[in-house]
């Protein structure tokens, strides 16, 4: 899982503001719980009604989104925003797409590597053997000086 967060801010007071239960989602949680259950994460189960009103506040964002979803080639199951904003959450591969190295609009855009928490039954959750946290552009040489204190 990857996590992409420009840094423009979106106002949660500002997303509340615009948003419109009359137009929020109508599925059941359990019904969505039961689909990731059974068969995963999937773009279908990705529900979050704050989306809209968060890319009325802050268009880039909406924008970010759409790049992601389009330059998606079987790289994520799943593409959605982070609660009220302005994260957009990649669920799949742990590397951002190519645009965000490339693109200089997202030059100063966070980026962080991301993992579910699990844990056996009856155990302490064990950290990952790596975890990452760096902006774009640092990305390659962050993983560089990591793998050489490995």
């Amino acid at each position: 899982m990857v996590l992409m967060k420009p840094q423009q801010e979106c106002s949660t007071a500002e997303v509340y503001k615009r948003f419109q239960l009359n137009k929020a989602s109508t599925i059941d949680p359990l019904h969505l719980l039961e689909e990731i259950s059974n068969n995963g994460i999937s773009q279908n189960v990705c529900i979050n009604d704050l989306e809209p009103p968060a890319f009325e506040v802050l268009p880039s964002l909406k924008k970010l989104k759409q790049q992601v979803l389009g330059a998606n080639r079987g790289q994520y199951n799943a593409v959605f925003m982070s609660g009220s904003g302005s994260t957009i959450v990649g669920i799949g591969d742990q590397e951002p797409p190519k645009f965000i190295y490339d693109d200089n609009e997202y030059s100063d855009i966070f980026i962080s590597d991301a993992y579910f928490l699990t844990r056996k039954d009856n155990e302490w959750y064990q950290a990952p053997d790596s975890v990452g946290v760096t902006s774009g552009r640092e990305r390659n040489s962050t993983e560089a000086v990591q793998g050489a204190f490995r």
